[in-house]
């Protein structure tokens, strides 16, 4: 058998990956987020018989078969090259051992292994154990959690795509055979386990958005220039504009040329040729004489005057925000000391590379931010900044233990005063999707 299987697929809750044998379908496996093997499934069953799966079977299909040849894409499910039934059952019972063979080799051998792993790594001299786990630091240690207060989330991190700047979208998913129409989060790469929490005080809240807008300068030739590409491109067809966009700007194009009685450039043939005649010679005449001699200099002393250069502010891009917090921390008791050594090393830790050998580092864990009051899930203010629900990054930790200018410890030599600053940057921009789905009485993200 040559298998290949194919990228998860999300059905039911579950994810699911298509396996094919020389480019026909012969199966169908479990998987977990990473596309690791879990348990075989049957491609009989019901689950896989709905249309909304079929298509992502044959979306599979095509990407296995065909790559990236899209005019060879075959449409409908009934298309689709298929293994013999007896094809079928005998990869159904050979991953069905596997699985078996995978579950005893799991049990007998990789959670020792584990088990080695994790001493060797929690034996490091001086690692807290109480950060083992998804403990809940707090500072102060008395702090009421139905009053407005700030929470830290650890992730580990985890790619699911090659992309994962996208916004929230709608998405078809299939629950006990009956498609629905929700509401998903934009990719992101915070994985599924949550590494521990820390809820601190309101810091002092702020939110910048932004996006980049660039000048942008053209002179006659370059209008000219831009108009051949957009003839080129089918009106901007193929560089990604819609129909109804195309039609759109044609009927403006019109109106206004109705307006001015001129080219669509607003220039004469007569100037648009004076202007490139300019352009070019100006350029010869400079290499010529081995000067920097461009048309704007000629024709400023000649004339007094250039070439109009239309400017204009073009939009070149999203901002992906920054956020600095800023806590002071005073120990008023050895425990709540005890508590800002554990918070302090669980930050550290989880913006800490992990070295994994010469040729490659592991990321970072990365964390969620929100600004609460109460302990539930929903209990998100609405009254301030959301923060990207596709992770943020801790890019900098600035401890100070002695903010007040001079060492000041109790006889445990903890510092009686400690300041934290953070700094998180999003990673991923804020889209029109993401803010259209925050509540209508929020202030959004």
């Amino acid at each position: 058998m040559a298998i290949k299987g194919s990228k998860p697929y999300e059905i039911a809750g579950n994810k699911y990956s298509f396996a094919f044998d020389s480019g026909k379908l012969v199966g169908v496996n479990k998987v977990d987020a990473s596309n690791d093997f879990v348990s075989n499934a049957s491609l009989d069953s019901a689950i896989f018989q709905t249309d909304a799966v079929k298509k992502n079977i044959t979306k599979a299909y095509n990407e296995n078969k065909y790559k990236g040849n899209t005019n060879s894409y075959v449409e409908n499910f009934s298309d689709i090259e298929q293994s013999t039934d007896v094809e079928k059952s005998d990869y159904f019972n050979f991953q069905a051992k596997k699985y078996n063979n995978q579950q005893y080799v799991e049990t007998e051998q990789q959670k020792a292994f584990a088990q080695q792993e994790e001493e060797r790594f929690y034996s490091y001299a001086g690692f807290n154990k109480m950060n083992l786990g998804s403990d809940i630091m707090m500072y102060p240690s008395d702090m009421n959690t139905s009053q407005d207060h700030f929470k830290i989330m650890r992730y580990n991190y985890q790619r699911k795509d090659i992309n994962a700047s996208k916004p929230r979208r709608n998405e078809v998913q299939t629950v006990d055979g009956v498609e629905r129409t929700v509401s998903v989060a934009g990719d992101s790469v915070v994985g599924s386990k949550l590494l521990g929490s820390i809820l601190l005080p309101m810091p002092k809240v702020t939110d910048v958005n932004g996006v980049e807008w660039g000048k942008s300068e053209l002179t006659i030739s370059g209008l000219a220039a831009i108009g051949a590409v957009d003839k080129l491109t089918g009106g901007g067809f193929l560089s990604g504009k819609s129909a109804a966009e195309a039609e759109n700007d044609k009927n403006i194009k019109k109106e206004m040329e109705k307006l001015r009685g001129t080219s669509p450039s607003g220039s004469s043939p007569k100037n648009f040729a004076s202007a490139t005649y300019t352009q070019i010679v100006s350029k010869l005449a400079g290499f010529a004489f081995g000067t920097d001699l461009d048309a704007d200099t000629y024709l400023a002393r000649s004339g007094g005057r250039v070439l109009n250069p239309n400017a204009e502010m073009l939009f070149q891009g999203p901002v992906i925000r920054d956020f600095s917090f800023s806590f002071l921390m005073i120990a008023r008791n050895e425990k709540e000391g005890k508590e800002i050594r554990r918070i302090i090393r669980f930050l550290k830790l989880g913006m800490a590379p992990k070295f994994r050998n010469t040729t490659y580092l592991k990321n970072p864990d990365i964390f969620t931010l929100q600004y609460k009051s109460g302990d539930g899930q929903n209990d998100v203010l609405d009254t301030v900044n959301r923060f990207n629900p596709g992770g943020l990054a801790l890019t900098t930790m600035a401890v100070d233990y002695a903010p007040n200018g001079y060492w000041s410890a109790y006889r445990d030599s903890q510092p009686v005063a400690v300041k934290m600053d953070l700094s998180f940057t999003e990673l991923r921009p804020i889209y029109e999707q993401d803010q259209l789905e925050t509540p209508s009485n929020s202030v959004g993200y």
